[in-house]
């Protein structure tokens, strides 16, 4: 017999350990990690206490994904509050600036709008080409590239290594929030990119609401 047909015989037929029980003793098995015969008992044991500490280890993990969550929604309420308390365009991008930069640590941040009329450089003229390239997002693009014309726009600041390119859509594209970072993995391809889109969508409410 191979060794599947044993194993699929022994699942069809738990009785067959009532007929044997002798075998839960005299059977032995390797100890998984020093190699010693052990019998099926504690082999058990062992396996339960693996699976234990696994469980463990993924319930660390999800109170700790679950605080952090809690601590980016809390920062995500002070933006919506700075939004939604603003009168005008100036104030509005002046406190996400604040926001960004304190609450999320992010120093390198710039707004480029093309929907609407002001007097600030996020207000400066974009090219076609950009704006079909952020209009063609389906979600907030990160990693080590970003279009030349929004890397013109950082200056010769040094070092610079990971960037976001968030589009602003409230029914449409109207603007860019490009976020930059001097650490290489702090805006990386894989990330999660949902509070980043929600702050997109948020930015492009509060501006469209004023212009």
């Amino acid at each position: 017999m191979k060794t599947e047909e044993i194993a699929r015989y022994l699942a069809a037929h738990p009785e067959f350990f009532d007929q044997f029980p002798h075998l839960l003793t005299d059977i032995r098995f390797s100890h998984p990690h020093d190699g010693r015969a052990i019998p099926i008992a504690e082999r058990q044991i062992l396996n339960l206490r693996d699976k234990v500490a696994l469980l463990e280890n993924k319930l660390v993990e999800l109170i700790r994904f679950g605080e952090e969550n809690d601590v980016i929604s809390q920062k995500m309420h002070h933006i919506a509050s700075a939004t939604m308390s603003a009168r005008d365009l100036d104030t509005l991008i002046h406190a996400l600036y604040l926001n960004l930069r304190e609450d999320f640590d992010i120093p390198h941040a710039l707004i480029r709008i093309w929907q609407g009329t002001g007097s600030g450089p996020e207000f400066a003229p974009c090219t076609e080409d950009l704006i079909n390239w952020v209009s063609n997002m389906p979600h907030p693009q990160c990693g080590a590239y970003l279009h030349e014309e929004a890397l013109s726009w950082l200056g010769d600041t040094p070092l610079l290594r990971s960037y976001a390119a968030v589009p602003l859509k409230h029914n449409e594209t109207l603007g860019v929030l490009i976020l930059a970072s001097e650490d290489a993995q702090r805006f990386y391809p894989q990330m999660g990119t949902l509070y980043l889109q929600r702050l997109g969508e948020l930015i492009a409410s509060g501006v469209q609401r004023m212009t």
